[in-house]
């Protein structure tokens, strides 16, 4: 699908916004992008152009902050990322487009109005090897609605002391669960290389944004970040439904 040049400027401007959000808060900017880019393009086009810039969305915040990082729960919910992601884009690929819009809109919607359908609700300490699970539940979700934070972080945030140690943490798991779903769209016939002006804009952005969110973190109030959160997934999410609605 051609990228006219606003497009880029719109999808450029939201990587370095929802890259500034991810910073701040540790999740929502990625899924945020994904509505955004998902305006442009089928979900099963944009989900690996979304995944390509979250690599280095994440990358980016990882190293910025990587003393934080836990890296024994990073490595337990690797395990099973390519496998998961695989099975993720044979579903992704086998439904309708117009479906895929449907499922990724109500997701979205679910994510901003009732997560907590979406949280973990054990008790006590959280064993590292459940996080064996988290991983394979990352790497389905990510490729098939595209993202999966709104479902993991709850894990991320048990196993991990601060705020910033769960930012960390979440952000190297995410490289590797969008390295993982990348793959598994690239194995399924998916080129980089017919979307790489508008990645590189992408990629330009979320670097910004991690910049500038490290250095912000602690500093913007909760409620504030909801109210923007909540606005902006809402008006994406009935835009998708609507397109798929309306074929």
């Amino acid at each position: 699908m051609y990228c006219s040049g606003m497009d880029l400027v719109i999808i450029g401007a939201a990587a370095l916004a929802t890259s500034i959000l991810s910073a701040v808060a540790g999740l929502g900017g990625g899924i945020i992008l994904l509505a955004v880019i998902a305006q442009f393009f089928a979900p099963v086009t944009a989900i690996p152009i979304h995944g390509a810039m979250q690599f280095v969305s994440n990358g980016s915040r990882a190293v910025l902050i990587r003393r934080d990082i836990n890296w024994r729960a990073v490595g337990w919910s690797s395990i099973l990322l390519l496998p998961a992601s695989l099975l993720g884009v044979f579903v992704a690929t086998s439904i309708p487009e117009n479906a895929t819009r449907l499922i990724l809109g109500a997701f979205v919607l679910i994510v901003t109005w009732r997560p907590s359908l979406l949280k973990w609700r054990g008790e006590g300490d959280l064993p590292e090897r459940a996080l064996i699970g988290v991983g394979a539940a990352s790497g389905f979700l990510n490729s098939t609605v595209g993202a999966s934070g709104p479902v993991t972080s709850p894990f991320f945030k048990a196993v991990t002391a601060t705020h910033v140690a769960f930012v960390a943490t979440a952000a190297a798991a995410q490289v590797l669960a969008h390295t993982a779903k990348v793959a598994a769209f690239v194995l399924d016939g998916f080129s980089i290389g017919d979307h790489i002006g508008l990645i590189t804009v992408g990629w330009v952005g979320v670097i910004a944004g991690s910049w500038i969110g490290t250095r912000l973190l602690g500093k913007i109030s909760d409620a504030r970040l909801d109210t923007v959160f909540r606005t902006v997934l809402t008006i994406l999410a009935l835009r998708l439904i609507l397109q798929a609605v309306v074929g």
